[in-house]
């Protein structure tokens, strides 16, 4: 008996001296469920990517390269003033007299007749859609969310002048209106850049969709609320003598991190979009000022040539003019959806994710 008693004092010594191991925290969780999603994880790789190659690329190609992606190039279209080709050297001149042998790269040829660089304009442009795109969700975010949590943490006559609100700005055809609105605000907004963070235009753009999308965030946030403030924790806290600010900000908020980061990764997707259409239509960023958008409506269409053995006028598609910046848009919008699909699940305990 004296041997087992010895033997279970030194098994619990040993229990006793083992450190205690602390349960993992939110985020180490919401990793853990992400990292399993290969498409999103995927995804995240993939916009990284792009982010370095617009944003740290872009000046060292434009350095590498020599020129600038609005430098115009006379002699980068061949005949019939078809541009030239991805992966061709064109003649570094300004006219027919300078006879100087300067040839420069055109990574993916010409953009269009003018002669600029497809490639410089492709990544350039890229900055000022996601720039737009980013900007008017957190613009939208900041606006939203404040007015959500109010609305459905205090309820009453502040939740029914919210929702209203919000009524109202989505009863209208959002494109309809950014077009009617457009010209005057931008007017005023064309030359604030902010140290040259936007091109001309793009700081209207980013204001204009971000002051008429906050409505979305303004109902997930509520809908989230009134849901978290049934909570027993937010009884604890209101008894305790709690104000509403600090419950707001406390208790509230943290629990609308997972909404509000699938919104910032879904709806800048449908942000980068909505810029590229309004460009697309000629009332969001203005030439020679690139963006994707303007790139499509830019190049949209076909080139004359002249079919030489018959002498016909015919027409030849100049597919990498439009296929870029479709590809890129694509390709952002496609992975920000499925990185905030991933973000969803991975905040979402009860997604099927194990």
């Amino acid at each position: 008996m004296a041997s087992v008693e010895v033997s279970v004092r030194v098994a619990v010594a040993d229990v006793e001296s083992i450190p205690p191991v602390s349960p993992p925290g939110q985020w180490t969780l919401f990793w853990r469920r992400f990292k399993r999603d290969r498409f999103a994880l995927g995804s995240l790789v993939i916009l990284g990517a792009i982010f370095l190659l617009l944003f740290a690329g872009y000046p060292i190609f434009k350095a590498l390269l020599g020129h600038g992606p609005n430098d115009q190039f006379p002699f980068a279209n061949g005949f019939a003033s078809k541009p030239s080709g991805p992966w061709t050297h064109v003649r570094d001149a300004i006219s027919s007299a300078d006879t100087t042998n300067r040839k420069t790269l055109f990574v993916l040829g010409a953009d269009s007749s003018l002669g600029r660089d497809e490639f410089l304009r492709l990544l350039r442009g890229g900055q000022t859609s996601i720039v737009v795109g980013l900007g008017s969700t957190l613009l939208a975010v900041l606006i939203g969310v404040p007015l959500g949590a109010l609305a459905g943490y205090l309820g009453g006559v502040t939740d029914v002048l919210v929702s209203r609100l919000t009524e109202f700005f989505m009863g209208f055809p959002i494109l309809l209106l950014l077009v009617a609105l457009g010209w005057s605000i931008r007017g005023r907004l064309e030359d604030i850049t902010i140290g040259g963070m936007f091109v001309p235009g793009a700081l209207a753009l980013t204001v204009l969709i971000g002051l008429f999308s906050w409505f979305y965030p303004a109902r997930i946030v509520r809908a989230s609320v009134l849901t978290l403030r049934q909570e027993e924790f937010i009884e604890a806290a209101r008894m305790v003598g709690a104000s509403t600010p600090w419950i707001l900000r406390k208790h509230l908020l943290p629990h609308l991190v997972g909404p509000v980061a699938v919104y910032l990764a879904i709806i800048a997707a449908a942000n980068i979009v909505l810029e590229s259409a309004l460009s697309f239509l000629n009332f969001g960023i203005s030439l020679p000022n690139a963006s994707w958008g303007n790139m499509l409506a830019t190049n949209w269409g076909h080139f004359f040539v002249i079919d030489r053995p018959n002498l016909e006028l015919g027409l030849v598609i100049s597919a990498w003019t439009t296929t870029f910046p479709a590809v890129a848009i694509a390709l952002t919008v496609l992975c920000l959806t499925l990185v905030g699909e991933g973000v969803r699940r991975a905040f979402d305990p009860g997604s099927g994710w194990r």
